[in-house]
């Protein structure tokens, strides 16, 4: 082996180590994704706010006597349901912020460095496109969650004042206080101004949630779809194949002076 190519294996073990010890812990560290985590955290308060409205108006409903305001309780029952489910999306993202850079540093690109190193050993030049493409999809890892984040914001930020209303609408309810004037004594009323309150209310609630399903669980399922057709893309064609002309050029320079 050459003083040439065993500097190129010393350097791609070199990164590979920089890329498992420091970047990856790096990447995991909740201050270097800070902008990301608001956003979804202000998504979860908001999402267990509305969920908790929806459930506490559902119960106070069924307190009244009579058959009047079953349909709207139950219906408000329903979308707690979902609304639970879309606090699980965030979650779930929210886990993944740091985990998806942690497998990227720690797996793809050492992984990337190491074909390489097969490359300069053995000389198979063909080797190069694999690490190439190892790479990118430690990359694509990288970015997905950021990136559905960010398309995701971009979206909800137009519905962002819907939302809003919908939160102050529920504290104008007055739902969990007991004091005299509360929505539950408004109700044994059942008032024209009460029940336009709830109902506007319910209306909000399912505008609300309609935004949050499309921001927290459509838009990211269609960013990793659409990410994992391009990888699938990138292994079954030649869109990461290099000119073989090049591929020669390359292999022929790393392996000069055997």
């Amino acid at each position: 082996m050459t003083l040439k190519k065993f500097t190129w294996i010393v350097v791609l073990i070199l990164v590979a180590v920089i890329s498992f010890t420091k970047v990856a812990p790096w990447a995991v560290k909740p201050e270097n994704h800070t902008h990301t985590m608001e956003q979804t955290e202000e998504k979860i308060n908001t999402v267990l706010t509305l969920s908790g409205g929806a459930a506490a108006t559902a119960a106070t409903l069924s307190l009244l006597p009579g058959d009047m305001c079953t349909p709207i309780a139950e219906q408000l029952s329903e979308l707690a349901k979902y609304f639970l489910l879309i606090l699980s999306a965030l979650y779930l993202e929210k886990f993944l912020i740091s985990i998806s850079g942690y497998i990227a540093f720690s797996v793809f690109i050492p992984l990337a460095c190491l074909v390489l190193c097969g490359v300069v050993i053995f000389g198979k030049k063909s080797w190069i496109a694999v690490a190439g493409k190892i790479a990118l999809i430690g990359l694509v890892i990288y970015m997905i969650v950021p990136a559905s984040v960010k398309l995701s914001d971009m979206v909800y930020q137009t519905q962002v004042s819907r939302v809003n209303e919908t939160v102050e609408e529920y504290n104008e309810l007055d739902i969990e206080s007991d004091s005299e004037g509360g929505i539950l004594d408004e109700l044994t009323t059942l008032t024209s101004d009460t029940v336009d309150r709830v109902t506007k209310f319910l209306s909000g609630l399912l505008e609300s949630l309609a935004v949050m399903i499309v921001t927290a669980c459509v838009i990211p399922i269609l960013v990793f779809v659409f990410l994992v057709l391009l990888v699938k893309m990138i292994f079954t064609s030649n869109v990461m194949t290099l000119d073989s002309g090049v591929i020669d050029l390359i292999a022929e320079k790393v392996s000069k002076k055997r």
